[in-house]
């Protein structure tokens, strides 16, 4: 492979750097690269030399993970995909981004053994590694949120080991108490910590449902956080559900388990059914009365789409149609101000300010913040051609003439400006709302 001078150069000051321990500059890194600023700044915006480099100042940077690299290794790493990013990219802190790859390779190695239908205690394995992958998820994000002593206890005894919080310490910081996906998580871990004893084979029909839901949760709170999908598209599912879906006797039970333990694991597949029905919402079990079907159009002529691997919970929450409601204040609630503003309210939750700063154009007059405008809502909603008919994004009210949009619209708005390299920028330059007079 060809190799660029400046690859090898950047390369040998990383390792230096790195080697010893000192802060990078980035008049160092430019002189070393013969990179101008720009591409510099390009580079680090879009997260390509986060694997590489975290910023410790204005303008100073430690080198990471550079030591036992070849030349030619970095060289394809900076070649690939102008879309590559590291894992981590939008991280400050170094301990963070190494919880992160920790918790995908936990999830990932949860999945490989869970799907091994020949390892008899695969349930075991899952909760082990399930819990573990969501407890450094959960302290990356709070890492970055409130800084990395938010995740250790405090300790009068310095010359002992530091401590870190609990997963359940973790659960709460984030969500609320009633919060499905919190229930969801604290039920595993419950049968990791009491109740591991019960996990037999003849629970995987209700927990098998259970454990695809946290695994859906974690993909889209992994994605949510990193930008990036916990799994690859061409991994072809995530769980395998089990498909004897009868409870076993409990004669049976009694007779493989004897009747103390026996009572104990009906008594768990009994509750933990009935909690999942009452419920009936997949962020807790993947509920079993739905029907999938391969149309393109439901009864009421709604769209439906059946979920790609990388789509997480809302992938599934779209595929699965378990009551389709056809009031247009349930479906389509916002007027084009409220989606505005939901589209702004849910981007500075999900976004660091730097990265809405590079992705967005226009500012809040008051704020000076960086948001939507309607000169870019109705730009996408053009491009996107949605007011051509009624679907589920968009909804027209003939008398009197109004637009209204779902909550599907403000996400898949949010994730065409943020994923898609330069599509809000294209929308705007189009301009080809103008003209238009009609109501909004």
């Amino acid at each position: 492979m060809k190799v660029a001078s400046s690859h090898k150069n950047l390369l040998e000051l990383l390792q230096r750097k790195e080697t010893i321990g000192e802060a990078i500059s980035e008049k160092e890194i430019l002189e070393a690269s013969g990179w101008q600023s720009s591409t510099f700044i390009t580079y680090w915006n879009k997260g390509q030399l986060s694997d590489f480099l975290n910023k410790v100042g204005n303008g100073y940077f430690e080198a990471s993970s550079s030591v036992n690299l070849s030349v030619q290794q970095f060289t394809q790493m900076l070649s690939q995909s102008k879309h590559r990013r590291g894992l981590g990219h939008n991280c400050e802190s170094r301990l963070a981004k190494a919880l992160l790859r920790k918790s995908r390779e936990n999830m990932l190695l949860a999945l490989e053994l869970y799907n091994r239908p020949s390892l008899e205690n695969r349930m075991d394995c899952f909760v082990l590694c399930f819990c573990i992958a969501w407890e450094q998820l959960l302290k990356a994000i709070l890492i970055e949120e409130k800084g990395e002593e938010s995740i250790f206890r405090k300790s009068r005894n310095t010359k002992e080991s530091r401590k870190t919080i609990s997963l359940r310490e973790c659960l709460s910081e984030i969500y609320e108490a009633d919060d499905l996906v919190r229930r969801n998580v604290d039920r595993i871990a419950y049968y990791r910590d009491e109740a591991v004893h019960l996990l037999m084979p003849e629970v995987q029909s209700i927990m098998s449902r259970v454990f695809q839901s946290g695994v859906l949760n974690y993909s889209t709170k992994f994605q949510e956080f990193t930008q990036q999908p916990f799994i690859s598209s061409r991994h072809s599912g995530m769980l395998s559900l089990v498909g004897d879906l009868k409870h076993p006797s409990v004669a049976t039970l009694h007779s493989n388990y004897g009747k103390e333990i026996g009572d104990e694991i009906s008594s768990l597949i009994t509750d933990l059914t009935d909690e999942a029905k009452n419920l009936d919402n997949i962020q807790f079990a993947i509920p079993l009365n739905v029907k999938l079907v391969f149309a393109r159009k439901d009864e009421q002529g709604n769209m439906i789409t059946l979920a790609k691997a990388e789509e997480g919970m809302e992938g599934l929450k779209r595929a699965i149609i378990l009551e389709k409601p056809t009031d247009r204040e349930k479906t389509h609630p916002y007027r084009e101000g409220q989606a505005i503003h939901e589209i702004n309210k849910r981007l500075h939750q999900k976004y660091q300010a730097s990265i809405l700063e590079v992705k967005l154009f226009a500012r809040n007059k008051k704020t000076d913040r960086a948001e939507i405008n309607t000169y870019c809502f109705r730009s996408v909603v053009t491009k996107l051609k949605w007011k051509n008919s009624n679907n589920r994004y968009h909804h027209e009210n003939k008398d009197p003439e109004c637009h209204y949009y779902s909550d599907l619209a403000i996400e898949e708005f949010i994730e065409k400006i943020m994923s898609v390299e330069g599509y809000l920028e294209n929308a705007r330059k189009s301009g080809a709302h103008k003209g238009s007079k009609k109501k909004i």
